[in-house]
């Protein structure tokens, strides 16, 4: 008797309602304590992309000034390296600016309205320069792509955006003509931001890691880019006798554009060539 009596007290506490309650209570708090754990798990991944390695980026330093007087140019400043001078190129007439003990010394580059669409030795000196940079450049990042390397991705992404659209700029006053790269490779101030935290490049970078097929067209851009440009410079800016009426830069003008809609992921996404192809 005592045996039964001792079970039917056990069944009844185990069935009494304050124990339900504890028990669904329990079951309650199973899903937070999971979503926490989730939620802290991706405050790690988060934090783990957000971090940038610091290396040594040879993009030439370019700057932008414009006013009402330019239209729809910029002009563009182009710094060289290892000294206080630089260059001003626009749409007509180009500067080189050199400082000295006796003060600044500028030198004018005048051009005839009927023929500022050449690019002159001058400005094919400083593009030269610009763009054998860009080579460099491209061919670093191309790399990092391939190793997985997001820290140096993010880092570079501080500087790159911000130079590729002072490049189309440049390429435009040189040509002296707003259509000489692609309209829509024109990159507003929004699609980047000069910073070392920026949400955009963690945004960019991130689509990169999650997407293998967009990173493998990346790549194949950027490999591309940096061919087709090492053939203008070859055939047209750093040429020592070169046809002034004859331009090379439209291959590379189209490639520009096609990393640039990569870069960014603008819509539609471009057609790539085929690796160890061109365009």
């Amino acid at each position: 008797m005592g045996s039964q009596r001792a079970k039917r007290e056990k069944r009844n506490i185990t069935n009494s309602p304050n124990t339900m309650k504890r028990h669904l209570d329990y079951f309650r708090r199973v899903p937070v304590v999971i979503l926490v754990a989730a939620a802290v798990i991706h405050a790690q991944e988060a934090e783990e992309l957000g971090q940038r390695s610091e290396f040594d980026i040879p993009l030439i330093q370019m700057t932008l000034a414009g006013d009402e007087n330019d239209g729809p140019f910029k002009r563009v400043r182009v710094a060289i390296d290892g000294t206080k001078e630089y260059a001003i190129i626009t749409n007509m007439h180009d500067t080189h600016v050199k400082n000295t003990r006796n003060g600044t010394q500028k030198t004018v580059y005048q051009e005839a309205p009927d023929r500022a669409f050449i690019i002159s030795e001058f400005e094919g000196k400083q593009l030269s320069r610009v763009v054998r940079s860009f080579i460099q450049t491209l061919d670093i990042f191309e790399k990092d792509l391939g190793r997985l390397r997001w820290d140096r991705c993010l880092y570079l992404d501080a500087f790159l955006p911000r130079f590729l659209q002072r490049f189309y700029y440049l390429v435009c006053a040189a040509r002296n003509s707003t259509n000489a790269m692609p309209r829509f490779a024109r990159i507003p101030d929004s699609e980047f931001e000069v910073s070392l935290n920026s949400p955009l490049s963690d945004k960019r970078i991130r689509q990169w890691q999650e997407e293998k097929d967009y990173l493998i067209k990346l790549r194949i851009l950027s490999k591309e880019l940096a061919y087709q440009l090492e053939r203008w410079d070859q055939k047209e800016l750093a040429a020592p006798k070169r046809n002034l009426d004859v331009a090379y830069s439209a291959k590379a003008e189209e490639a520009y554009g096609l990393f640039v809609r990569m870069y960014f992921n603008l819509k539609p996404p471009p057609d790539v060539p085929l690796d160890g192809g061109h365009l």
